[in-house]
Formats: C-alpha cells, sequence, structure tokens
C-alpha cells in the first residue's frame, strides 16, 4: 500500500463490480491490488430481432446476487468488517426507463443493438448534421449513445410508458440504484454516454433534446434525467434491504461511489490517467481509449469525460471476443489453439478473415460482413491465429485514428480476457510496433472501478474529517493497479504484420 491514504485503513476491502452484456462480477480488492473474493454470474441478454436487450429485473437480480455471494466470501475469509467501499462499472450507452415503483417500462437498449443507427439517423438530421451536435455538446454523439435509444422510443413506447417513465437511467446508476436505494443521481462518464451531456460543462444540454421530433416528450425526457454528481460525492451507502439480504452485521455498510462506463473503468485499471496513456481492452467488444485534455480535433473518435475531469477518446469496436467465439467457439481449448497457433507463421500464409459479425461504422461497414477472404483453413492453429491477427488491426486502426485526431501517445496498456492470450500480446505489440504494459489483472474493469471508489471514499472521509486536500485519481491507481512483465514487439514479425496491416485497411475501405 502506498503513502497517500489518510483516512482509508491499510485492511480495507474495496469491491469493484463489472456489469457488462455477458456477464457480471464483483471482486474484492485489498489495497495490495489482489483480489481476494469474487463472485460471478450471466448475462442474459434478448436479441429477437436484430435488438439487443437486458431486463432491469435481471440487473436488480444480479445486484442482489453478487451483494450475497461477496459478503458471504468475506464472511469465510473473515474480513466483512473490513467492506468499506463499492464502485460500480457498466457497459457504456446501455440505458433503461424505471417507474416510480422503481420497475421497468422496457428491458435496457444495449450499446451493440444493431436497429439503433436508423433512428440516430432521424434524430441527426432533426438536429442540422454533426457540426451542430458539436457545438451543442462539444463533441460527437455517435449511434450506440442513449439519446438513439430515446428517439427510437418515440417510435415503440406508447405514449402511457412515456408518461409513466420516473427516470432514464444508463446500465451503472440503476446498478447503483437497486444496490443504494438511490435511483436520482448519474456520474460525469455516465451522463457523457448518453449524447446528452454538454462534455464542456458536465451539465445537461437540453438542446440536444431536438433529436426527438415530439415537444410533448423532449419535455418529459427532460424531466427524468438524474442529476449529474462528481466522483467523491457517494450515491449512498448499501441499502438496508441489501444489506439484510446479505446478513451484513451493523455498522458495515459499504458506501457506494458514482459509476464508471466500462471504457472509462477499463481506461482507469489499465493504469491510463495521464495524458497520452492509451488503454486497449480486449473483452466482448474491442477498445482502445485513451485520457486526453481536451476533445479529439476529429469525429472520427467517440468522446466523453471521465469522472476526475479529463476527457476520454474511445475507438470502441462491437467485433472482441463475440468475433472471436464464433469462429472457435466460446468453450475452446484455448490452451491447445495457443500452441498450435504458435506454429503459425505471422499472416498466416495468407489466410485471412473478416472480423465483423457486427456492424462497425467507425469503420464504414454498415453491414455485418463475417467470413474468409481466403480459403477457409481447417488447421484450428491457423484459424485461431488469423483471428487474433484480424483483431490486432483492427486495434491498430484505432490506435492510429486516436494519433490522427492529436494524441501524442506514450505508453499503451492491454487488458480483458483475450488478454490472457500470450500470443495476442505478442502479435499487437508487433503490429503496433509498440511495447504493451500489461496487468497483472485481467480484469481491468472492475479493477478501475475499485480505484475510483478508494479514492472517493478517501476524499469524503478528508472532507468529513476537515483534512486539506484530494487524493489524486493517479494515486489511487497507483494504489491498486500491479503490472506484469512489458510485451515488446518480435522483431521479426514487425514488417510482415505492417505490410498485412494496409491489406487489411485497404480491404475493409476505412
Amino acid at each position: 500500500m502506498t503513502g497517500p491514504l489518510k483516512c482509508v485503513p491499510p485492511s480495507a476491502i474495496v469491491t469493484g463490480w463489472d456489469f457488462s452484456t455477458g456477464s457480471v462480477k464483483c471482486l474484492a480488492f485489498d489495497l495490495d491490488g489482489e483480489v481476494v473474493a469474487e463472485a460471478r454470474f450471466p448475462t442474459d441478454v434478448w436479441t429477437a430481432d436484430g435488438v439487443s436487450e437486458l431486463s432491469p429485473m435481471l440487473l436488480e437480480g444480479q445486484v442482489r446476487a453478487t451483494v450475497r455471494a461477496i459478503a458471504e466470501r468475506l464472511r469465510d475469509l473473515g474480513r466483512l468488517h473490513d467492506w468499506v467501499v463499492g464502485g460500480i462499472s457498466a457497459t457504456h450507452h446501455t440505458a433503461g426507463r424505471i417507474d416510480a415503483d422503481r420497475n421497468g417500462i422496457r428491458r435496457l437498449i444495449c450499446w451493440n443493438d444493431q436497429t439503433l443507427a436508423k433512428y440516430h439517423g432521424e434524430g441527426l438530421a432533426r438536429l442540422g448534421g454533426p457540426s451542430a451536435v458539436r457545438e451543442l455538446i462539444g463533441g460527437p454523439w455517435a449511434v450506440r449513445y442513449s439519446l438513439s435509444h430515446l428517439v427510437k422510443d418515440e417510435s415503440t413506447l406508447t405514449a402511457a410508458q412515456w408518461q409513466n417513465t420516473a427516470m432514464i437511467l444508463p446500465h451503472g446508476p440503476l446498478a447503483a440504484g437497486y444496490l443504494t436505494g438511490n435511483y436520482g443521481v448519474t456520474s460525469v462518464s455516465s451522463a457523457a454516454s448518453t449524447g446528452m451531456m454538454d462534455l464542456r460543462t458536465d451539465t445537461w444540454c437540453r438542446g440536444m433534446l431536438g433529436a426527438i421530433a415530439s415537444p410533448a416528450y423532449r419535455e418529459l425526457a427532460w424531466k427524468n434525467l438524474p442529476r449529474i454528481i462528481g466522483m467523491d460525492e457517494a450515491v449512498g451507502p448499501l441499502s438496508e434491504s441489501m444489506a439484510l439480504e446479505g446478513r451484513l452485521p451493523p455498522g458495515v455498510r459499504p458506501l457506494i461511489f458514482p459509476t464508471l462506463d466500462d471504457q472509462a473503468a477499463g481506461l482507469l485499471g489499465g493504469g491510463a490517467v495521464e495524458r497520452g496513456q492509451v488503454a486497449i481492452i480486449l473483452g466482448n467488444s474491442a477498445v482502445v481509449n485513451s485520457s486526453a485534455e481536451a476533445a479529439p480535433t476529429t469525429d472520427s473518435l467517440d468522446a466523453m469525460k471521465l469522472n476526475w475531469g479529463p476527457w476520454l477518446w474511445m475507438r470502441c469496436y462491437s467485433n472482441g471476443a463475440q468475433f472471436l467465439d464464433s469462429v472457435v467457439g466460446p468453450d475452446a481449448d484455448f490452451a491447445s489453439l495457443e500452441a498450435a497457433a504458435r506454429l503459425v507463421p505471422p499472416g498466416c500464409d495468407g489466410a485471412r478473415i473478416s472480423p465483423f459479425v457486427l456492424s462497425e461504422p467507425s469503420l464504414g461497414v454498415y453491414e455485418p460482413r463475417p467470413g474468409w477472404r481466403s480459403a477457409e483453413p481447417t488447421s484450428p492453429g491457423v484459424r485461431f491465429r488469423a483471428c487474433l491477427e484480424a483483431l490486432a488491426y483492427l486495434i491498430a486502426l484505432g490506435v492510429r485514428a486516436h494519433r490522427d485526431a492529436g494524441q501524442s501517445i506514450s505508453r499503451i496498456g492491454i487488458s480483458g480476457g483475450i488478454s490472457r492470450s500470450p500470443l495476442m500480446g505478442e502479435i499487437l505489440a508487433s503490429v503496433l510496433d509498440h511495447p504493451l504494459e500489461r496487468l497483472k489483472s485481467s480484469e481491468g474493469t472492475a479493477l478501475g472501478a475499485a480505484v475510483v471508489a478508494l479514492a472517493g471514499l478517501e476524499n469524503h472521509r478528508r472532507a468529513e474529517r476537515g483534512i486539506a486536500g484530494k487524493m489524486t485519481v493517479s494515486e489511487a491507481s497507483a494504489t491498486l493497479v500491479r503490472y506484469a512483465e512489458p510485451v515488446k514487439p518480435n522483431g521479426a514479425w514487425v514488417a510482415t504484420y505492417a505490410e498485412e496491416l494496409e491489406r487489411f485497411r485497404a480491404t475493409i475501405g476505412g
């Protein structure tokens, strides 16, 4: 444990929740950044007719299940009394509606919903195009941002459903509501992911509701937006009903701090808290994030804000682990595939695959375009390595977009489930021709949520006790985030991958 902590005891346990479209996990960290307990459960997503939606009742159930499970794990370890704080990461741009009884009006629309492009286009036209959006909020409004959900709601919900909505809440703030009973607040990070927050002032921008055709629905939406709070203001303690369900003893009521979208959490969990630092997250989606002092100079990246002040630049690809699983299967023997792929030369002797099982509008791919660009190989090693290479090329184009938008990259970190593959790390480092910092933990998003919660609690207690100065997020990151040996480029692969990257770029036209 490092020195900046003045009010949080060395014995403290910090939990980080990671709510995703694939699963939910709650990890308990000690102040050496070690995972001492964990709970994991699957997420069931509704995908009929091209949508991607999550039931709020399932989310509430996930919250309750993780509280029960993590409390039991900590009780078994004799550490339950050390549980003092929790932070939340949840999928960016996923959002839902609840009524006055805190029940769902409709399922949460997820970030990778394939039906949103039409509605986004309609709303963008009403606002006057991308330049008008930039004037209003200081950055772009992308297809998956939850303002697109409201435009879709105008066509798919009844007037009664609009009128019965008490609150419009993103994934993380809704989970925080189920944990604490406070449904009336959201974080800067989550608000920035809606397309309705002015990124320059961290306040709601009423003008963006012009994307909705009906003035009456615009007014209802405006009244349904939660209050935006800073990172040092707690959402609240774990509610009494949650504490009772988890059999928590009196006095053990962990404070829950404002949520981070998974991209912000992955950035922080990857240690990328300063300008020029990049975090690559290889999970269900494949993401390139960076921390910056200002908005990007182009519209080729999503722009959001971080709870602690800086901007987050993001290139998010829907085709991450979902693409890989579609080729090798989610239950594949990855150790055997890794060994076989090690024997395959870079470039796979011309075996190339299109990774677009879902669309990628940021690359001009508006419809799914999966399949082999060459004769389909039968060798499992070739198939696996070709998939890893395709993902690496996607990431490289994202890194290039960050540089083109004005980022001077000093450091690149890597986390997420696919990062557990040593071969993937070596391929990606060689494609980028840049060393990669690797976390000891592959759970970068849960770790990021824990980091910002630790800083929030420390600053909350300092304010209560009249102690001057604040703990910075960089200091909290240095306390919890631990690194393994960096991954270096393979010099024998770099030239081949430079050629293959340009061939990949030319093929997709991006």
